[in-house]
């Protein structure tokens, strides 16, 4: 589901289009307040969110995603959920005020209008890049590495700002970790208005970044446009907003022979290739790999599961650290089945 979130009374909405798969018309009605989750949403939005803190709208978020899962799998309109969340760690603070918000939403909802849930929660918060950090773990077991002899960092590179954990003796760091320092839309949108690109060709020149061919049709001028110059000038802009940052706090870790860096996240995705050329220029390509690497069973789930994948080609990558954190839950239910 796409994180879109839209609220309107009942009053003002005319008709909603029925029809399609839960996830893609994921709207709910709490009293007189129609909420709409995702593509659902999208088309009563004209801005991205680019810049708006996660933790903002994740109880309505859950919710849509509740009912979605409850709708595809024939729930019964009372049932259970254990449900982690992953917040950036600048915004764990707010844990308390989402669980509550959450769990007043959950306690009745209708779904499409249709039948109306009540959900009896169990929550538990993770730091974003938690997800990423035990698929590391995992990846390291298979080669005979505890991941407790390393230092592992968890660059999560996000549209609005980046995300920095650190894992020492197979331990969170909380000291030297982060959520503080850039991210990517920033220097997206100055290095684009610095090329020439307007607003209507910003997301012309993210499919270019993302693809690697510069040549792009663009719908606004009409005809097909190289975007070679925008794309160089907002790589440039990016990885100088970041060097400062991997300058001071990570690559003395890496220097040392003793620390690994995975990077994540939609922006590392965008800057793969500069990223990668940026590690490997200072001597640390060994030291360096992506969360979406090796991640050959969730990349064959996406693709028997999502239609859309085909279109999408980086949506394994984005589910990468959700679909660790589902792995580390599963563990979790597997041992107190296992105690009791």
């Amino acid at each position: 589901m796409e994180a879109e979130v839209a609220q309107r009374e009942t009053s003002g909405v005319e008709a909603i289009s029925p029809g399609g798969r839960p996830q893609d018309c994921a709207w709910y009605r709490n009293g007189e307040v129609l909420t709409f989750v995702g593509k659902a949403a999208q088309r009563f939005l004209d801005y991205n969110s680019f810049k708006e803190d996660k933790s903002l709208k994740a109880p309505e978020r859950i919710v849509g995603a509740l009912g979605a899962i409850a709708k595809t799998e024939n729930l019964p309109s009372r049932f259970d959920a254990v449900v982690w969340v992953l917040l950036p760690i600048n915004e764990l603070a707010t844990r308390q005020q989402i669980a509550s918000r959450l769990t007043t939403l959950a306690q009745g909802f209708w779904f499409q209008d249709e039948l109306e849930y009540r959900v009896n929660l169990t929550l538990s918060f993770r730091p974003e890049g938690y997800g990423i950090y035990v698929q590391r773990k995992a990846q390291l077991q298979q080669t005979g590495v505890a991941i407790a002899q390393r230092t592992t960092w968890i660059e999560m590179l996000g549209h609005r700002n980046g995300t920095q954990l650190a894992f020492e003796t197979g331990t969170l760091n909380s000291a030297k970790s982060t959520s503080k320092f850039p991210g990517f839309w920033e220097s997206f949108e100055k290095a684009a208005n610095a090329a020439g690109v307007s607003v209507t060709e910003y997301d012309v020149l993210l499919r270019a970044l993302e693809t690697g061919q510069a040549q792009q049709y663009s719908v606004a001028k009409g005809t097909s446009v190289d975007f070679s110059t925008a794309i160089a000038q907002v790589e440039a802009a990016y990885l100088s907003s970041l060097e400062s940052h991997f300058t001071d706090h990570l690559l003395p870790s890496l220097a040392t022979g003793k620390g690994d860096v995975v990077l994540a996240g939609g922006a590392a995705y965008l800057m793969r290739e500069p990223l990668r050329q940026f590690f490997e220029e200072r001597g640390f390509a060994p030291r360096l790999s992506f969360a979406w690497e090796h991640q050959e069973a969730l990349t064959q789930l996406v693709k028997a599961q999502l239609p859309e994948a085909v279109e999408l080609p980086s949506l394994p990558m984005r589910m990468t650290d959700g679909f660790g954190l589902f792995q580390a839950l599963l563990g979790d239910v597997n041992r107190m089945r296992g105690a009791s």
